[in-house]
């Protein structure tokens, strides 16, 4: 395992979400090639990608249809219905393990991603 290192963002490296507005679907991607990866579409405009990266813990993309622009990127706490900031857990202790199990498995899915060609502008230890 690598060490945790999350680089606290500029306020401009962010969307007005609050995701980091690096990660992009990659230019050679179309909304067919998406849904075919493992995308989803039950809400016609939105293209979502979903994975567990925790005990009822889930990683969440959704994807603009027709642009292609990340509309947003969520760390979920299922049970809570309510965002999971394992970025800020960190922060401030970066032995929680719960928190540190969330992190290494976000940057799994997401390097997974950027090397199966989905996004680009993914770093591990980037802000998400």
């Amino acid at each position: 395992m690598y060490d945790v290192v999350i680089i606290e963002p500029k306020e401009e490296d962010l969307t007005p979400k609050g995701f980091n507005k690096h990660i992009k679907i990659s230019g050679n991607q179309t909304a067919e090639s998406l849904l075919k990866y493992g995308f989803t579409n039950h809400h016609e405009p939105t293209l979502y990608y979903c994975r567990s990266v925790g005990n009822d813990i889930s990683f969440n993309l959704s994807v603009d249809k027709e642009t292609l622009e990340i509309t947003n990127i969520d760390i979920l706490d299922e049970d809570f219905l309510q965002p999971y900031d394992y970025q800020a857990i960190l922060m401030k202790n970066k032995e929680h393990s719960i928190a540190k199990g969330v992190y290494y498995k976000v940057n799994e899915v997401l390097k997974k991603l950027q090397d199966d060609g989905i996004i680009v502008g993914f770093e591990i230890g980037m802000y998400i």
